[in-house]
């Protein structure tokens, strides 16, 4: 009898000890929640308020004259003042027109004698059975890239060389060549050749250059 009271006495304990322990949790649950509702926005700060006068429209200068009474001589002006000095009479007017046809005869054939030495120094271009002149070109590479091609042009063009690229249509597909003239001496492209060649460790081709 004892042993059953003990027992429920502990239960007791145990169950007395759970409620001590969850009621209030279950009860807080069940509790609104308080709202703080007061705002924390700083007020606005005082605004001051500018007033603007009016523009002033008076002008108290002189107005501005016409466009076409602007920039005209004086009426007192006079082409006298601007005449030059009379030089004293020397030589007769007989002299005077001799001189002149000397001078201007001296003129012309110096001229002439000028243009004549001037087309005399310019070299003959020789030209082929269509008109064109015979120069000639250096074909440096032949690539299929694009940006490449571009790329040593302008590398060849900043080093001072007369470069250029053409598009080329094959049976392997599209190329770009990038030649180096034209030069009206072929030593001169023979020069250019082996240079590049030196320089690029290309093998060039010296070729007829076509427009």
């Amino acid at each position: 009898m004892r042993e059953g009271l003990k027992q429920r006495l502990v239960g007791g304990f145990v169950l007395a000890a759970l409620a001590v322990i969850f009621l209030p949790g279950l009860f807080k649950e069940q509790q609104g929640h308080r709202v703080d509702g007061e705002s924390r926005i700083p007020p606005a700060p005082p605004a001051q308020t500018v007033e603007f006068s009016d523009p002033d429209a008076t002008w108290d200068g002189e107005p501005a004259p016409q466009p076409e009474t602007m920039f005209l001589p004086d009426d007192d002006a006079s082409s006298d003042s601007f005449s030059l000095p009379q030089q004293p009479q020397v030589a007769t007017e007989s002299s005077v027109v001799a001189a002149q046809f000397s001078s201007s005869s001296l003129a012309s054939s110096s001229s002439s004698s000028a243009a004549s030495s001037a087309i005399a120094a310019v070299p003959a271009i020789p030209l082929d059975d269509k008109g064109i002149p015979q120069a000639w070109m250096v074909q440096l590479v032949s690539l299929s890239n694009r940006e490449a091609a571009v790329k040593l042009r302008d590398d060849l063009q900043r080093d001072g060389y007369k470069a250029f690229i053409r598009d080329v249509k094959t049976d392997k597909g599209t190329f770009i060549r990038v030649f180096v003239g034209p030069n009206l001496n072929r030593e001169e492209s023979a020069k250019i050749k082996t240079e590049l060649d030196q320089r690029l460790k290309t093998n060039a081709q010296i070729r007829r250059f076509e427009p």
